[in-house]
């Protein structure tokens, strides 16, 4: 999945057809599509994720953790790989972290980015108690070079979570392609001493070219309930 020694894949799957929302879509005329096309999009589009370096903050105040409880540093690689033919339009990540008991999401990187053009984030650990988050425009002539990079994010990304145990990273590409690749910091206080469990999901709609409409998938149930270590 990626070259990086720094990531180890955790899974990358295959994204089936969202039939449930693919009728309600149909049903209210959103979409018009034929068995021929929902065929073509079976089993092609497909989502990777990988688990980066994973670092214990030290220098949070213990009053800030309180007794038994580790903070986490822990870094994703979202990515994308699209049929041929289709192109993503917008996909959303939910990392859940009910498997491990009493796990809080503190923060999240890239947060927020609205706009018109791709930000560039860059992502630092401030006092041990949250993410410096700074992002930054690119310039015009470094926009084509960079836009490939992993912490450059869509013109639109909406995220929810902290201070709960699940949290959803919301992609837009604002009617272009969603870059493939997009790298992702979570900011979790646990149990001290316990495995930090999580499980993951993913939906997304893809465009087929030469077509306006958009189709909604999502993985594969039994993938959903899996669960993956990340500390």
């Amino acid at each position: 999945m990626t070259t990086d020694a720094r990531y180890r894949a955790l899974f990358d799957s295959e994204l089936e057809v969202d039939e449930a929302d693919l009728k309600a879509m149909v049903r209210r005329g959103e979409v018009v599509v034929d068995d021929h096309d929902v065929a073509l999009l079976r089993h092609r589009n497909r989502v990777a994720l990988a688990l980066g370096p994973v670092e214990r903050v030290t220098d949070a105040p213990a009053s800030e953790l309180g007794p038994g409880v580790a903070r986490w540093d822990i870094s994703l690689l979202c990515v994308l790989h699209p049929s041929p033919g289709c192109a993503f339009r917008r996909a959303r990540l939910t990392v859940d972290l009910r498997p491990t008991a009493s796990a809080v999401v503190r923060d999240m990187s890239p947060r927020e980015v609205h706009g018109d053009q791709p930000l560039e984030i860059t992502t630092t650990v401030e006092a041990g108690l949250k993410f410096a988050v700074i992002p930054s425009v690119l310039e015009i002539d470094t926009r084509r070079e960079r836009a490939s990079t992993r912490n450059v994010h869509e013109p639109t990304v909406v995220t929810s979570g902290r201070g709960f145990s699940r949290a959803f990273w919301d992609f837009r590409s604002g009617g272009g392609r969603l870059q493939p690749d997009r790298e992702l910091r979570l900011l979790v206080d646990a149990p001290d001493g316990a495995p930090l469990l999580a499980r993951f999901n993913l939906t997304a709609t893809v465009a087929v070219d030469g077509a306006a409409q958009l189709i909604p998938l999502l993985r594969r149930r039994a993938e959903i309930d899996q669960t993956y270590r990340l500390a």
